[in-house]
């Protein structure tokens, strides 16, 4: 069955690219640092923007299965095809 959430229309690139740089700033920055629960939503909402970019841009990603250390590696391998894909969603 589909949810109302998946029956949405996926948002634009240029909305996950907005996204993206304020999810990363603040898991950068603040946000996360106060609570272990709100690091770990950050990260769930960081990673559900990646995966919808993955999707809008045909690049393959295995973010959902995994965990720990195996998820923080794949996380960073997704950004750089996201990047390489042509999504300027990175700030320094």
């Amino acid at each position: 069955m589909t949810t109302k959430m998946e029956a949405l229309p996926p948002p634009s690139i240029e909305q996950l690219v907005l996204d993206l740089r304020r999810l990363a700033r603040q898991r950068r920055h603040g946000l996360g640092r106060h609570s272990e629960v709100m690091m770990a939503e950050l990260l769930r909402a960081y990673d559900a923007r990646l995966r919808l970019a993955c999707r809008a841009l045909g690049v393959d990603e295995h973010l959902q299965p995994l965990q720990g250390m195996d998820l923080e590696i794949e996380r960073l391998r997704v950004e750089d095809s996201l990047e390489a894909a042509g999504l300027p969603f990175r700030q320094e």
